[in-house]
């Protein structure tokens, strides 16, 4: 484990194993420990693992701005600059395979491979309604009750729905049910993580800067084209628009879809997960 400054900020970071680089970035809410136990632990018998916090995350310093995917993959670069990994498999989940897709189309050369995991790209969707995909889980329709709030009007019901179960969780309060894999986990530590995220997202401006669209469609098409890309979605993801979109403009994209799955089915279906991830870095190593 280990503390690098990039622009100012402090970013935690660890690493395990040896051989070729792979790293891993956590989506939003989460901390470098998402990927820990199922993926990192297991692979760093064949690759060098590495997992960081993004600022405002998990030990990593919280600055007043700097949280647009854009500007976390330049930040990205910064720490790879700083560990000397100079090309990488990179892999992401939700908002942490915005960052790696942004980071890729601005260092094309420089990653080897990309696993977009049920990342929603604000450039290709900008909009996330309840009616991408209606089904709500046993938890989720237990939050979307206790909110008060219309649902099937929300325009960014991902991240809505993360600041509900956040001041839930920050107030104690205790639910009927319970995802396979709930937002902030669960006890006192549920609450401390819960009431972090509240106080990142209540920052004047981050909001908005989580949002910004990045790099446009055209870009992507362009920088990417030779990168092997891996597309996983779950069948009951809200950001299969972004999926669709994708695969349409970078046609080598090989695409895995969750029987399922949320959003959250990097941990829920690790066993499945996990090994198609290692197939795909087979077949570019």
């Amino acid at each position: 484990m280990g503390e690098t400054v990039v622009g100012g900020v402090k970013l935690a970071w660890q690493q395990i194993g040896e051989g070729p680089d792979l790293v891993f970035v956590h989506g939003l809410a989460a901390s470098r420990a998402f990927w820990f136990a199922q993926y990192a632990l297991p692979l760093s018998a064949r690759f060098r693992c590495t997992m960081y916090d993004l600022r405002g995350h998990g030990y990593s310093d919280r600055a007043p701005s700097g949280y647009s995917s854009t500007a976390l993959a330049a930040e990205l670069a910064g720490l790879l600059d700083a560990l000397e990994i100079e090309r990488c498999d990179l892999v992401g989940h939700s908002y942490g395979g915005g960052v790696a897709l942004e980071y890729a189309a601005a260092h094309a050369a420089r990653a080897r491979s990309l696993t977009i995991m049920d990342t929603k790209v604000n450039a290709l969707q900008p909009r996330q309604m309840l009616a991408d995909m209606p089904y709500l889980s046993p938890f989720e329709i237990a939050v979307a009750e206790r909110s008060g709030i219309d649902w099937s009007q929300e325009e960014q019901i991902g991240l809505r729905f993360l600041e509900v179960v956040a001041r839930l969780k920050a107030a104690n309060e205790t639910l009927p049910t319970r995802d396979a894999v709930t937002p902030f986990g669960e006890g006192r530590g549920a609450a401390r993580t819960a009431r972090a995220w509240i106080d990142l997202i209540d920052l004047p401006g981050v909001r908005e800067q989580l949002l910004m669209p990045g790099v446009d469609a055209a870009q992507l098409a362009q920088r990417l084209r030779d990168t092997p890309l891996l597309l996983i979605y779950g069948e009951r993801s809200r950001c299969m628009p972004s999926c669709r979109s994708l695969s349409a403009l970078l046609p080598q994209a090989a695409i895995e879809t969750v029987p399922e799955g949320g959003h959250f089915f990097p941990l829920s279906h690790a066993a499945t997960v996990r090994p198609s991830l290692e197939r795909f870095l087979d077949s570019v190593s």
